[in-house]
């Protein structure tokens, strides 16, 4: 609809401090004239931001650029020198697939199935399949189908961040595809930089890989660059694998200069840094945010992503941009793959190129920034005053830093009563994060959310009571 459109130009100027906190909006027939739109149009877009929290009504007035609903603070982002550090005691650190009978909405990192495009996307599966004709008898190409590595170019190049179809790789996700990178551009033993917190499953493929990290501190910004170019300049790793765009689980990105000087880092220092960049089309704004991958030169950057977050995680889809280490990165996938499913793919591209996964993903954006709105009111609500709570600039997670809780000794008390989520110590190497929490908000807060939220929160002021503090 219309008014949703001008609604997200108007969220994206707010972000990007185009509008300021505090000013005044234009009457409703000056927005209405300034978009060339009717008076209902202009009307259910200033009902449309305000429900989002993004302005506000004063009567006799008019509106007014609010924000989202903070909490009073957002979680310390601890600031350290790191040394390189084996992984091989998370094999029995925090294994979440023991205790539990099955995953839950607040533990993985997901979409709730009432937020998924289920029936069109049954149809492109359809439509795909009835195009293959006797392709379906071959094995699939194993650099991916060409069909779909030129609509996802197409896709990318309409959002600002052109690339050559010939140049991308189609992988079984987005995590697949690291692995084929970290594999590509380092060997067991080897040192690999990392953001901190950094994403559980991706520490688990380090340890499974014999990698040893090193963690770098998360920032305002993004990423502490000036001790990723010291460890650079020192030789001590050899590569980085960086999120870039809302990180999992802090919710933050890292700025266009930030990312602009991480590519030029790893091609001064000829650094080959793997971008992981699952949730980068979950952003809050209008406009996708471009990756580090756009101001790399050289070639020393691998772009990595899928639509495991944004469509669905059961297609185990995904694709990589690996620049210089494109014919090391395919003979590795050739000789340990033969292909993505074929109809898999025909689907997919039927999908993106009718233009519906673009509209799709103009509404979970919005859906998705709502309920990160309403987890948090609720979580407000019921969690200590002095909790932390993270404002994400995009993704479906929620970070949370709870002061005394042991959050370790609530994981077991939640495992017990078959309550899913994830816990801040999964998240790094070191003795940090013991007091954080992650939540997923990719469900819509309803009934049964609402009770498992409930019982987590009552399951904190119990740990609270019952545990010595953790600083």
């Amino acid at each position: 609809m219309r008014y949703q459109g001008i609604a997200e130009k108007i969220i994206d100027d707010i972000s990007h401090k185009k509008l300021a906190q505090g000013s005044r909006m234009p009457s409703l027939r000056k927005l209405a004239q300034q978009f060339d739109v009717s008076m209902t149009t202009a009307i259910n877009t200033y009902h449309h931001l305000e429900e989002l929290g993004w302005i506000i009504a004063k009567p006799q007035s008019g509106f007014y650029v609010s924000q989202p609903l903070l909490s009073s603070q957002t979680p310390a982002l601890p600031q350290f020198r790191s040394q390189p550090k084996s992984l091989a005691f998370r094999e029995s650190e925090i294994d979440y697939l023991t205790g539990l009978q099955q995953p839950g909405p607040l533990g993985i990192s997901q979409l709730g199935p009432s937020m998924m495009p289920i029936e069109s996307l049954q149809r492109s599966m359809k439509r795909g399949l009835k195009r293959l004709d006797q392709q379906l008898c071959s094995y699939p190409d194993r650099q991916g189908d060409p069909a779909l590595r030129k609509a996802l170019a197409q896709h990318f190049s309409n959002q600002g961040f052109p690339f050559k179809d010939e140049e991308l790789v189609i992988t079984g996700g987005c995590i697949n595809a690291v692995r084929m990178a970290l594999e590509t551009v380092s060997g067991p033993g080897d040192t690999i930089a990392v953001n901190s917190p950094c994403f559980s499953g991706l520490l688990e493929l380090l340890a499974e890989l014999d990698r040893q990290v090193i963690e770098i501190p998360s920032t305002d910004e993004g990423v502490d660059l000036d001790q990723f170019e010291h460890l650079l300049q020192a030789t001590t790793i050899k590569a980085g694998l960086f999120s870039t765009s809302h990180m999992n689980p802090q919710g933050i990105s890292m700025s266009a200069q930030q990312k602009q000087r991480l590519a030029e880092l790893a091609n001064q220092y000829q650094t080959p840094v793997i971008e992981d960049d699952i949730y980068i089309e979950l952003g809050q704004g209008k406009t996708l945010p471009l990756p580090a991958k756009h101001w790399d030169k050289g070639g020393f950057l691998l772009w990595c992503s899928s639509v495991s977050k944004t469509l669905s995680a059961g297609l185990r889809l995904g694709w990589c941009l690996p620049g210089r280490f494109l014919n090391a990165y395919l003979h590795r996938h050739a000789v340990s793959h033969f292909g993505i499913s074929t109809p898999v793919q025909a689907g997919l591209t039927d999908f993106i190129s009718t233009g519906q996964y673009q509209s799709h993903l103009n509404k979970v954006r919005l859906t998705l920034q709502q309920n990160l709105r309403d987890y948090r009111a609720f979580l407000m609500q019921t969690l200590p005053p002095d909790t932390a709570i993270s404002s994400p600039t995009g993704g479906m997670v929620l970070w949370l830093q709870i002061p005394g809780l042991n959050s370790k000794h609530l994981w077991k008390r939640a495992v017990q009563q078959q309550l899913d989520l994830r816990i801040g110590p999964a998240f790094t190497t070191l003795d940090l994060y013991q007091s954080y929490v992650r939540l997923n908000a990719g469900w819509p807060l309803d009934e049964a959310i609402q009770s498992r939220l409930e019982h987590f929160s009552a399951l904190v002021d119990q740990s609270l009571a019952l545990d010595q503090p953790v600083p």
